[in-house]
């Protein structure tokens, strides 16, 4: 559906419509004088279908529950799988050859 939206204030029948409020449309006339000074435009309220957002986990997946101890030093060791080869982009080992059996 279409609204007259006011882009200056404006006075109609003694109440003031600030830009962006929406005008009344029953006088054709003004509404027309309205739109060919650039005072007021018409504006498509109809929103477009929002698309929900596709999430894909960036972390490593959960590993050993619990705090981590630091085994020697100063660093920190951490817990948790680190992920698979194909999500860190990892380049695949080459295959090795098939051997054949003796048999």
């Amino acid at each position: 559906m279409k609204q007259l939206i006011a882009v200056f204030p404006i006075l109609f029948e003694s109440q003031n419509y600030e830009p962006g409020n929406e005008l009344p449309t029953h006088n054709a006339g003004l509404v027309e004088v309205w739109i060919g000074n650039g005072t007021a435009i018409w504006k498509d309220t109809e929103e477009p279908k929002k698309r929900s957002a596709k999430a894909r986990q960036t972390t490593a997946p959960a590993g050993l529950p619990g705090d981590a101890y630091p085994s020697a030093g100063a660093e920190q060791d951490l817990v948790g799988k680190p992920p698979s080869r194909k999500t860190r982009g990892a380049q695949p080992e080459p295959t090795k050859g098939r051997r054949k059996s003796s048999a």
